[in-house]
């Protein structure tokens, strides 16, 4: 077996992202064979993929979640994390790549720059990583390389896009790379081997070479005042010179070297390693992480090999076998012998058994756990993705900041006594993907799972099937409603007076009722005067009251907003008593409703809609006829963020049919606003719908 233990110095931890249906499996697929790590080339929708084991994945042909895998190569050692793409499990990709030193932002050629691109490059920006980009699938039908290129600076203005090489061919004629540093062309073969022949520059390319080559040497002489200097007197470089500051300059963020690639028949992924171990910085030679300290402010975090153990859980997940598995990066320092850590967020002490460095599911012991190093661990207690551990410090690292949850599901179980369970899975759920929440619904007595989006839910539920054996119905959650009175009506009996033989039941209350502004909820006044209903009895009113409103009268959603006065009332010395005036609370509220009438209220949520400008008509189109309201547009290079109010009832299933118009290019945030009266030409449809209405039974 391999020897998976390295020094910091050797080790290179390289994310890799972009949009779904870019390649970036198929390259990291690429590269475990072209190292000698597979003996075969992996593909996701045969089953044979190293790195989208799970089920799901090979199901879709997609990756739902970082997975992570370790090569050698020139000497080094490369953790690959291969990210989602899919919008629905987009934040996991962030949270992977803080874990990275270097982002390799994939871009499918035919498609050029798309929305999730945008995300996890701008992400790697924010985060000061050096940047590649590999221009994947140039054997595909429209690839178009220059386009790319064009697309690329135009979305990203302040960035230097630097091609290392000129590709051989296009679409089904791409054969392989002139790499402008070698001044050779590599020419591939066919057999999806991996295996290349260097020869001269074709003639036909000679020109175009020499063009990118002289584009190349200026822009690195651009970020060198001496290899400027130089360039202006004698308009040359040398191959090394250009070189030594090309790394300079990637690792500085000032150059992003641009690749081509074709990795589904193996094309091109042998530069890419190449780039990754000489160009891209190790763990020690990185930029400060940032963290917060012990009082919550934020700090910097210094990858010292020498320093006190910090890592950054970046990935979790359930082994159907071997448990729960821990992904941590180590940011400084090295695991204590002992294993002993501290679990930043609760405080808790945790023991670190043995580590492994992962090449999917396969696990290969890693005898010293060191700075930079990726690894994971099996069965700590009480450790979640973000969660930092560390021994000697009480500094910790910046969590990713995960959004509010765009989709939901009210959920039950399907099978007898499988309700415990269910708890527990969904926690285990979690502990894989903090995008997701779980929630309790007072009105239908449901849990919710809460999630971002409805593809990412159906996802979730799957795997709880399989791994942990608890299967459950879905439904779209009951929109809370709620119902409030319509007008302010006085003097109102309630009257309850039960006779069965013995003691009897009897209480009489006068209340008025009245609306409160919205966001008012409810105020109970007493001003009883002269004793019409004794002072120990008071309380029993308003707790009938309060509990009638629970269930209101038109279509069983809680009441709201609401002022019950109580003004006058009889009771009986003998009769009289808690019940009794409970009873009289909530008939009287029942009263002073069929009087004063019910309005109904729906909850409303602020959205902010971010598409392509060209589809930005049908956007708005769509949201004014879900009863929006549109606050605003503002549009930034190629997007519109639209803002709008609208109806939950008109939006449960909007992150699919956004995806759906948009092409998976939209994204969006809601928040929640308050509560609006509903139209009353939707009475009818929300009172016939609702399952919350029952029969008064009151007595």
């Amino acid at each position: 077996m391999a020897n998976a233990n390295f020094p910091s110095a050797d080790i290179r931890n390289v994310a890799l992202v972009g949009h779904g249906g870019c390649g970036k499996t198929a390259l990291a697929e690429a590269i475990l064979f072209d190292t000698g790590a597979t003996s075969r080339l992996g593909i996701t929708v045969d089953g044979t993929s190293v790195l989208d084991f799970e089920p799901e994945e090979q199901k879709r042909g997609g990756s739902i979640a970082t997975s992570f895998a370790w090569v050698v190569h020139q000497g080094k050692k490369v953790n690959l994390l291969d990210t989602p793409g899919d919008g629905n499990f987009i934040y996991d990709a962030l949270t992977a790549v803080r874990g990275a030193d270097a982002a390799i932002v994939v871009v499918s050629a035919p498609d050029g720059v798309e929305v999730q691109t945008e995300r996890v490059f701008n992400e790697a920006l924010n985060l000061e990583l050096p940047r590649v980009v590999v221009i994947n699938k140039m054997d595909r039908e429209r690839a178009n390389a220059d386009a790319v290129l064009a697309e690329l600076a135009d979305t990203w203005p302040s960035q230097k896009f630097v091609p290392l090489q000129v590709p051989i061919g296009a679409e089904a004629d791409f054969s392989g790379v002139v790499s402008l540093l070698q001044r050779k062309a590599l020419n591939y073969g066919s057999d999806g081997s991996g295996s290349f022949e260097k020869t001269d520059v074709p003639a036909a390319l000679v020109d175009e070479v020499e063009a990118a080559w002289e584009a190349l040497v200026e822009h690195v002489a651009e970020t060198d005042e001496e290899l400027l200097e130089q360039y202006l007197e004698t308009f040359e470089l040398s191959q090394d010179q250009v070189r030594a500051a090309l790394r300079t300059a990637v690792d500085a963020g000032d150059l992003v070297p641009v690749l081509f690639t074709a990795a589904a028949p193996n094309i091109g992924a042998q530069a890419v390693l190449d780039l990754i171990t000489w160009a891209l910085p190790s763990p020690i030679a990185r930029a400060a992480f940032p963290g917060i300290d012990r009082a919550g402010d934020p700090t910097e975090i210094e990858a010292v090999a020498g320093g006190p153990f910090i890592a950054q859980v970046i990935h979790t997940f359930m082994d159907e076998f071997s448990g729960k598995q821990t992904i941590f990066r180590v940011v400084s320092g090295q695991a204590p012998a002992d294993g002993g850590v501290d679990n930043q967020r609760t405080g808790q002490h945790e023991r670190l058994g043995a580590a492994y460095s992962l090449r999917g599911t396969d696990r290969t012991q890693v005898d010293t756990v060191v700075t930079g190093d990726i690894v994971a661990v099996a069965k700590l207690k009480d450790t979640h993705t973000n969660d930092t551990l560390s021994a000697g410090t009480d500094l910790s690292v910046a969590p990713t900041r995960y959004p509010p949850p765009m989709f939901s599901y009210a959920i039950h179980v399907t099978g007898k006594g499988e309700e415990d369970k269910l708890k527990g899975a969904i926690e285990r759920l979690i502990d894989e993907d903090p995008t997701l929440s779980l929630s309790y619904d007072e009105l239908s007595h449901k849990m919710v799972l809460q999630g971002m989006g409805q593809q990412h839910l159906d996802m979730s539920i799957a795997k709880m099937a399989r791994k942990f054996k608890v299967s459950v119905q879905t439904a779209l959650p009951a929109v809370p409603y709620k119902e409030t009175i319509k007008r302010k009506v006085t003097g109102i009996e309630g009257k309850h007076k039960k006779q069965t033989g013995g003691a009897g039941q009897f209480g009489v209350a006068y209340i008025d009722v009245e609306p409160l502004s919205k966001g008012g909820s409810f105020e109970f006044v007493d001003k009883i005067f002269g004793g019409s209903i004794p002072k120990q009895l008071i309380p029993s009113v308003e707790k009938g009251v309060r509990a009638r409103m629970n269930n209101g009268f038109l279509a069983g959603y809680p009441i709201v907003d609401l002022k019950v006065t109580l003004v006058d009332g009889k009771y009986h010395p003998v009769d009289s008593k808690d019940v009794a005036f409970q009873m009289a609370g909530s008939k009287g509220l029942k009263a002073a409703f069929i009087k004063g009438g019910t309005k109904l209220l729906e909850p409303v949520y602020k959205l902010q809609v971010i598409v392509p400008t060209d589809a930005m008509g049908d956007i708005m189109g769509d949201l004014t006829s879900r009863r929006g309201r549109i606050q605003g547009m503002s549009p930034s290079g190629k997007k519109t963020s639209i803002e709008a109010v609208v109806p939950l009832a008109e939006i449960q299933r909007y992150a699919p049919d956004l995806r759906a118009m948009t092409g998976g290019q939209g994204t969006f945030t809601m928040t929640f606003v308050g509560y609006e009266d509903l139209p009353g030409n939707l009475y009818d449809k929300v009172v016939g719908a609702s399952p919350f209405r029952k029969d008064d039974d009151e007595d």
